[in-house]
């Protein structure tokens, strides 16, 4: 399956204004042509994935407004299933399915999104195991390719397990700054250069508003 880790950042990496804030507030920078490059992306490929804290903070529709029917399956990931039912892509009719643990189920959240025809998968016992989840959603979702949004902590366990093979990055111009900010990827990070992830640049390309960065693994 083909992954790409798929962002809008500052110079410095971050993904918001501060914690607990919208990264839609770094979307008012864009204009028309931009935000149609974001959805049509969407339309290219089989599923989008984001963090519950995108869900809680964002609450985002992860669709594809431009086209018809080219709608990705939307997948989110969530170790306790505490997401609103209130949120975009729980209250609507698309396609979502929601990751959870052994651990981490609630079979009453379990019985109301079901009702609302969303599916249900349980991948790992304490955490997600990504790995595994991706081969289920090769072998019985159909998807072959999957675009990651982010947050940090989540762009952090795809990569950190070897699953991405492209970044694309559309770099605003700002400076954010703050020690304890969202940025492009958090998690425990490394330590020895000897683990750190390897991409190559492929593209730069500056365009008005922004400058589209994009990386793929190094083989």
């Amino acid at each position: 399956m083909k992954t790409t880790i798929f962002s809008q950042v500052s110079i410095d990496g971050k993904l918001t204004l501060g914690a607990g804030k919208s990264s839609k507030q770094l979307f008012s920078m864009f204009e028309e042509p931009d935000i149609k490059y974001i959805h049509q992306f969407r339309g290219l490929i089989d599923a989008i994935m984001v963090g519950k804290n995108t869900i809680q903070y964002d609450d985002p529709m992860l669709t594809n407004r431009y086209e018809e029917n080219k709608n990705p399956l939307r997948i989110i990931p969530t170790t306790h299933m505490d997401i609103s039912l209130d949120s975009h892509v729980l209250a609507d009719d698309g396609r979502t399915l929601i990751v959870t643990t052994e651990n981490g189920k609630n079979p009453e959240m379990i019985n109301i999104l079901k009702d609302r025809n969303k599916d249900v998968l349980i991948c790992g016992k304490d955490k997600v195991d990504f790995v595994n989840l991706f081969r289920e959603l090769e072998e019985n979702y159909n998807v072959h390719s999957i675009m990651i949004e982010g947050g940090g902590f989540l762009n952090w366990n795809v990569l950190d397990q070897d699953l991405v093979d492209e970044i694309i990055i559309m770099q605003l111009p700002i400076i954010i700054g703050g020690g304890t900010n969202i940025t492009l990827v958090d998690g425990t990070g490394y330590t020895d250069l000897n683990f750190v992830k390897k991409f190559k640049v492929v593209e730069v390309l500056p365009n008005k508003n922004y400058t589209l960065l994009r990386y793929q693994k190094a083989v």
